[in-house]
C-alpha cells in the first residue's frame, strides 16, 4: 500500500478473521473439533473455500451434505463448541501489515470499519485484545468507527449486506470505499456492494498467517 492508494476513497472497510487478526488456522483447528463431536468432517480445502461464510451456515451445510440431522439448537451448540476450542488455543496475533493500513487511513482522516461474518462477541474480543476497539465504558482514540458482524444482517458473505451496512453506518457511499479481504467470497461480497476498490491482503509481501497444527481430513 502507498499513500496514493487512499487518495480516492473516503472509507476503508476491513474483514477481521484472516485480514486484521490471524485467526484462520486457529478457527480451522477449532472447527474440525466441533465437527468431530457430532460426526461431521471438515477438510482444509472446504474450510478455505467457504471462508467468509458465517460459521453456523457452514456447519448447517456440512451436516446436510453428510446426512447428519441437526436441529437449530444443535447448530448453536456447534458454534459454542467451536468458540470454546478456539479460546483454548490462546490469543491470535494481529496481522500488523494490514492493521497499519487501517492506522494510516485513520491518520489521514478516512472512516474505518470492520465487516466480518464472525460472531460479534468473538470479533470484538479479538479487536479489543490488540487495543483496536474500546472496551465497554473505555475512552480513548481507538481505531475502528464501526464494527458489523453476522448478527447485524440477514445474509452473510458472499451477499453484499455486511459491506453495504458498514458504509451505511459510516455515512459513506460504497463507490468511495475500499475493502480489504483475505477470502474469495469476502471479495465477492465487497464487489457486489459496489466498492471502488477490493484489496486481496494475501498478496501483500508481509502477509504470513500462522499454520496451526491440526488434522486435515
Amino acid at each position: 500500500m502507498t499513500p496514493e492508494d487512499l487518495d480516492d476513497v473516503d472509507a476503508c472497510v476491513f474483514d477481521c478473521d484472516g485480514t486484521l487478526i490471524d485467526t484462520m488456522g486457529l478457527f480451522y483447528a477449532a472447527d474440525v473439533k466441533a465437527c468431530e463431536e457430532v460426526g461431521v468432517t471438515m477438510s482444509k480445502e472446504v474450510f478455505y473455500a467457504l471462508a467468509g461464510v458465517p460459521i453456523r451456515d457452514i456447519f448447517a451445510r456440512l451436516c446436510r451434505e453428510q446426512g447428519v440431522e441437526m436441529t437449530e439448537e444443535g447448530l448453536d451448540a456447534m458454534v459454542d463448541s467451536c468458540g470454546t476450542h478456539a479460546r483454548a488455543l490462546g490469543t491470535p496475533r494481529a496481522i500488523e501489515c494490514v492493521v497499519e493500513i487501517a492506522r494510516e487511513a485513520k491518520r489521514r482522516g478516512k472512516a474505518v470499519a470492520v465487516a466480518s461474518s464472525g460472531v460479534k462477541t468473538t470479533v470484538e474480543r479479538h479487536l479489543r485484545e490488540h487495543g483496536l476497539l474500546a472496551r465497554e465504558g473505555e475512552k480513548g482514540d481507538f481505531l475502528f468507527d464501526v464494527v458489523v458482524t453476522c448478527e447485524d444482517v440477514a445474509r452473510g458473505k458472499p451477499a453484499p449486506d455486511l459491506y453495504l451496512l458498514a458504509c451505511e453506518r459510516l455515512g459513506v457511499s460504497p463507490s468511495r470505499a475500499a475493502a480489504y479481504e483475505d477470502a474469495d467470497l469476502g471479495m465477492e461480497s465487497a464487489r457486489a456492494a459496489g466498492y471502488k476498490r477490493v484489496v486481496d491482503v494475501r498478496l501483500m509481501s508481509e502477509y504470513h498467517p500462522t499454520d496451526y497444527l491440526c488434522r486435515e481430513e
